[in-house]
């Protein structure tokens, strides 16, 4: 039985791995092709910049499953991204990687906590890799080609011609795990693009930081940077520090001693705040918090229900986050004891985090949760200056950042948003919120709002961004950023618009679009066409139906849906391709947590086998 895994990204080895996994358990002969120009994904090469960082903290972050996987496949333990890295990564890296021999020797003297760079996660990749080759029953065989697939014919129901710039394969099944693809521009993207063909401008798409050639953004010049997100993150560094830059610390505070080479980035975005930062980790591994709202019950009772309003969802998943803050708030503060807190902790809950409650336990008002200053700070600028004022709301995140995931009370709070995935998948996949709240509260308003609190660069990405703020070489906009064209691209915030910039330069400081009908792979693109895809949609009383933007798949076994939205039973779609329908798919896999994205790879791994055997 021949087998194409098209991405040999993380879940394009995660998969791997499964398939393997069970094919020995059941003494299955599977040959399992691996088709991607780069191993891993083009994200993880080894060959980029060191100073690019991972998000999660390395402790945090495993290909392997372990005892808690759920779905009943074999389990295959191995070392997290961490342990790797201290052990065999040394080793492994001076034969295949010499530039990051260094980084997994400082890792040693580091808490497991850090943040190691992508390459390094690359290399562990590369390495899990080495180790599915090994031990392998003559049944099994693996390949890596170098190559990426262009066109994808169904000769029959379990039958595929996969055709690349060299040669042709036939399959029994396909596994779609594309990751991040180059998207189409949008209309407003290319009149920009077209300004600066035109003009000799500077314009770069959204595109993986790590891809972009800087080298013609001139240096003491201004370039806008439109997106705060971590992308901005990537680009701020490649832009300053990758280009001589230094930072000392001073006092006890960073600062910025520039190379000249600097270019002077000016930065918005529509929401105009940088993503949170991520709290100084003081879990272990496998640490979660455990719901107190969003129980196993509650769910249960919903999916018997068969419907949860996501207004509902969403309220129970903000008082989680409430509680743990005035929690954690009221311990720093040394407000209450142990048994006090379980009493306000049970009254919470009763309550469902009332308004009387907190006055009743004479919290002041100062004190009190407000979701609205923290989607929009803006409301709280006094008389100073912008830029003072986000050096304080800045230095602010990072206080309580330092403070921790578990002792900051923002930062704990703020952690719930990544402790409680699962509940909300739990929903997303039993298809329990109407079509419309799907839309409007969840894929419009919840996800850009998490992934601006939780999804955040290491809290040393914001401790660079103030002093690069302080010594004049980034500036940033205020929300609702607007681009124009005029005799060079200008931009302002549409409520800071007394004060408007000029560049002949601009990056779009996100990646690419995930949307399905713009992608710009040309696989993909061959499979729209020949309607072997097709764009999910949300049916809507009374709307035009919405496109979430995924590939449509049966949501249980990630079947690619045909064109009678009948599943294919051996063509699948694993990872990015599927956000829309699944939520959170690019996340790392934590170590001990039953992690979601090995679930699935185990899940696919299974139904697949069992359709082709």
């Amino acid at each position: 039985m021949k087998i194409a895994i098209i991405g040999a990204g993380p879940r394009g080895l995660s998969l791997s791995e499964r398939l393997i996994a069970h094919s020995k358990q059941n003494k299955q002969a599977i040959d399992l092709l691996l088709f991607d120009p780069f191993l891993p994904g083009a994200v993880w090469r080894t060959d980029q910049s060191a100073d690019l960082l991972l998000n999660s903290v390395t402790s945090q972050v495993t290909l392997f499953t372990d005892d808690t996987l759920s779905t009943g496949g074999p389990v295959v333990k191995g070392p997290t991204l961490y342990e790797w890295a201290v052990t065999e990564g040394k080793h492994f890296a001076a034969t295949h990687a010499p530039e990051l021999v260094a980084e997994c020797t400082a890792l040693d003297s580091l808490d497991p906590n850090g943040h190691c760079s992508r390459a390094l996660y690359g290399l562990y990749q590369q390495w899990f890799y080495q180790q599915l080759l090994k031990e392998l029953p003559e049944s099994i065989t693996v390949n890596h080609l170098s190559d990426s697939v262009s066109s994808l014919t169904p000769l029959s129901k379990n039958r595929y011609q996969l055709t690349t710039a060299h040669h042709t394969f036939l399959v029994d099944a396909v596994v779609l795990a594309t990751g991040h693809s180059q998207a189409q521009l949008s209309a407003a993207e290319q009149r920009l693009a077209a300004a600066a063909e035109n003009n000799g401008w500077f314009y770069a798409p959204p595109a993986n930081a790590a891809d972009t050639d800087l080298t013609a953004v001139k240096a003491g010049e201004p370039v806008i940077l439109r997106g705060l997100g971590l992308a901005f993150y990537d680009y701020v560094t490649r832009l300053t520090s990758g280009r001589g830059g230094t930072f000392v610390k001073v006092n006890g505070s960073l600062v910025y001693q520039p190379s000249g080479e600097e270019p002077q980035i000016i930065a918005g975005s529509r929401r105009g705040v940088p993503y949170h930062p991520r709290g100084r980790n003081q879990k272990t591994p496998t640490q979660q918090r455990k719901p107190v709202f969003l129980t196993p019950e509650r769910l249960a009772a919903w999916q018997a229900a068969k419907t949860v309003a996501g207004k509902t969802l969403l309220f129970y998943l903000k008082k989680e986050a409430e509680l743990v803050y005035y929690q954690t708030l009221l311990l720093e503060k040394q407000l209450l004891d142990k048994d006090q807190l379980a009493a306000f902790t049970a009254a919470f809950v009763a309550s469902e985090g009332s308004e009387d409650l907190l006055k009743k336990w004479q919290l002041p008002t100062t004190e009190w949760w407000s979701w609205q200053q923290l989607a929009d700070p803006f409301a709280q600028k006094k008389q100073q200056s912008l830029q003072d004022f986000f050096i304080a709301l800045l230095r602010t995140q990072i206080q309580d950042a330092e403070k921790g995931n578990l002792t900051g009370p923002i930062s704990s709070a703020l952690e719930v948003f990544k402790d409680l995935r699962d509940p909300i998948r739990f929903v997303l996949d039993h298809q329990l919120m109407p079509a419309q709240d799907l839309k409007t509260l969840f894929w419009q308003s919840f996800v850009p709002l998490n992934s601006f609190l939780s999804i955040g660069p290491p809290v040393q990405r914001l401790q660079e961004l103030v002093a690069l703020m302080e010594a004049g070489v980034v500036t940033l906009l205020g929300p609702d950023m607007t681009v124009e064209i005029e005799e060079a691209y200008c931009t302002y915030s549409k409520r800071f618009d007394d004060t408007r910039y000029h560049a002949t330069q601009l990056i779009e400081a996100r990646i690419p679009s995930t949307a399905i009908r713009r992608t710009n792979n040309s696989l993909l693109r061959q499979l729209l066409n020949d309607r072997i895809i097709h764009p999910h949609q949300l049916a809507i009383p009374n709307e035009v139906p919405f496109e979430t933007g995924a590939i449509a798949i049966d949501p249980e076994t990630n079947q690619i849906l045909g064109p009678d939205d009948r599943p294919s039973p051996t063509l699948y779609c694993f990872g990015i391709p599927t956000e829309g329908i699944h939520w959170l798919t690019a996340a790392t896999a934590q170590p001990g947590t039953d992690a979601w994205n090995l679930r699935q790879a185990d899940q696919i791994a299974a139904d697949l086998l069992h359709h082709t055997f």
